[in-house]
């Protein structure tokens, strides 16, 4: 048991000055004036930051899409998406627990303190299984492990190219043969890493272009009988949408309805392209959404439509994706600064108070009010966890911002909420905690060192072979 104290505290209550509190296997429990063990000193305290939606890998490929071939002038997310292939695969089991260790390094400095990874690399290059099917997830959450990250690994199942295409050979690692062949290796990761409180499986069926019908409702049956919660890339591309109405006459999110799949434990990543009935849909059954602003900005998704979503009291999540960036404070702010430019008009999404938090008697509607459970509570309501707030009882995962960071100079209780989601910059995260445990002290992770040379070396050999 150990009792903290820090200038600025930000619980589910407020903000509090010179706040005390106490963590005891792993969790908080009380917030008292109980004699202090660490003074945290000029920092303030928050939950930690929760990424609901990362392809780890993808750290591997950072810079190097960022052109356009002369002879290929129409470049987008399909090409791009050749380019991520062609590293997927040359990775060795080794260098996707490096790539993936260096990705939860860099989450960790930022002040993330749960991933969840939506995982679809499976099989050896060739396409076949490992000797344990399961060998390259183990690797990810390993290298979760060494950087002292709590997990979500959500096995990916993956069949097909798309509607009336069959995978193709740059594929060949991602594939299952079949849906109960998906379902047996799900539940035997969840077996094998049951034991360990800071990892939990879930189910994520990447798409509907690569999932058929029948298997979208095994997959939602399975996950409704067994409790797993439901990942999948939904409504990301106008192609996607195309792609649904060709093969069942409607868009993604009545399909997936209509198969058992959309329920308040699924989580619809990106959703950029939602047409009406499709957000009555949401509204009534209320999935958490997935957003990751800088990856759509990046591939050119498009829009979330945030407005319309808080609206409706449908939660949105954060995530880091393709990992061209890592940063959730960012990814916050451009919810919200999205919507500016849609409207054309400055806090939007403030009109949306009352949906996620009470409304000020001062009546001041501040928009990081709306936005900050977008990065903790959303996230774990997302991945099924009890996480994101700082109340007694929740795992202790949380953080330390540093009040003499050029950034956050000047805050004050006051205006701690909106400094932190507007401003805070790389560098400010101080200290990061997962289940009391300190995994970041003073800005320096003990393993920094050892993963950066690794990933350096990683990534050297995968350029060599490419």
């Amino acid at each position: 048991m150990t009792t903290y104290r820090a200038r600025y505290l930000l619980t589910e209550d407020g903000v509090t000055e010179h706040g005390v509190f106490t963590v005891k296997n792993g969790r908080f429990s009380a917030f008292d004036d109980a004699p202090v063990d660490v003074d945290l000193g000029q920092v303030a305290v928050t939950a930690g930051l929760i990424n609901a939606h990362s392809h780890a890998f993808q750290r591997a490929i950072r810079g190097r899409t960022e052109y356009l071939d002369a002879a290929r002038r129409e470049e987008d997310f399909w090409s791009w998406r050749q380019l991520m292939y062609g590293t997927a695969l040359t990775l060795a089991p080794e260098d996707i627990e490096a790539v993936s260790a260096m990705a939860f390094l860099e989450m960790a400095l930022t002040g993330i303190t749960t991933v969840g990874e939506f995982h679809y690399i499976h099989h050896q290059p060739d396409g076949r299984p490992y000797a344990d099917p399961n060998t390259l997830a183990h690797h990810v959450i390993e290298a979760a492990r060494k950087v002292g990250l709590r997990i979500a690994l959500l096995r990916v199942a993956y069949n097909r190219g798309g509607y009336q295409r069959d995978a193709g050979s740059d594929q060949r690692r991602f594939i299952e043969p079949d849906v109960q062949t998906y379902l047996r290796r799900v539940d035997a990761l969840d077996a094998h890493w049951g034991h360990d409180p800071k990892v939990t499986i879930g189910m994520a069926p990447h798409s509907i272009r690569a999932v058929p019908g029948p298997w979208l409702e095994a997959i939602a049956a399975h996950a409704h009988a067994s409790g797993y919660v439901i990942h999948i890339h939904a409504c990301e591309q106008r192609r996607e949408l195309e792609e649904s109405r060709a093969e069942y006459g409607a868009e993604p999110v009545r399909v997936l309805a209509d198969r058992g799949m959309l329920s308040a434990k699924t989580t619809l990543v990106h959703a950029t392209h939602l047409d009406r009935e499709a957000l009555s849909l949401m509204r009534e059954i209320r999935p958490t959404v997935c957003a990751c602003p800088t990856t759509e900005r990046n591939l050119g998704d498009g829009f979330l439509p945030a407005q319309e979503l808080a609206a409706g009291g449908v939660p949105i999540a954060l995530g880091s994706d393709s990992q061209a960036n890592i940063d959730l404070w960012a990814e916050m702010r451009l919810v919200e600064y999205h919507e500016r430019l849609r409207a054309e008009r400055r806090n939007v999404l403030a009109a949306h108070h009352g949906v996620w938090a009470p409304t000020p008697k001062n009546g001041q509607l501040r928009t990081a009010d709306v936005l900050w459970p977008m990065g903790t509570q959303h996230g774990a309501r997302s991945l099924g966890l009890d996480s994101g707030r700082v109340a007694v009882g929740a795992p202790a995962d949380f953080v330390t911002l540093d009040l003499n960071a050029p950034c956050l100079a000047g805050l004050s209780a006051e205006t701690l909420k909106s400094d932190l989601v507007f401003s805070t910059a790389h560098g400010a995260v101080k200290d990061t905690f997962v289940a009391g445990d300190r995994i970041l002290a003073d800005g320096i992770h003990p393993n920094a060192d050892r993963i950066i040379e690794r990933y350096r070396a990683t990534l050297k050999r995968i350029k060599s072979h490419q």
